[in-house]
């Protein structure tokens, strides 16, 4: 796949989908983790969750 094709994803575009979808989260820590996927992007929401997205739209449907 071209990189053209891959989507930027980065912590300030994880911040401002998690202010937006899940306001009460919206204050904790977003590190990106430091051995990420192929198909994914994955991050550390404070200490007990994870945020994972597609880094391509054809890969939306594994993650």
């Amino acid at each position: 796949m071209p990189d053209s094709d891959k989507i930027l994803i980065d912590a300030s575009l994880v911040r401002r989908l998690i202010a937006k979808q899940f306001p009460q989260w919206v204050d904790l820590p977003i590190k990106p983790v430091a051995v990420g996927g192929w198909d994914n992007r994955t991050f550390h929401l404070g200490d007990q969750m994870f945020v994972r997205m597609p880094s391509a739209e054809e890969y939306a449907m594994k993650v």
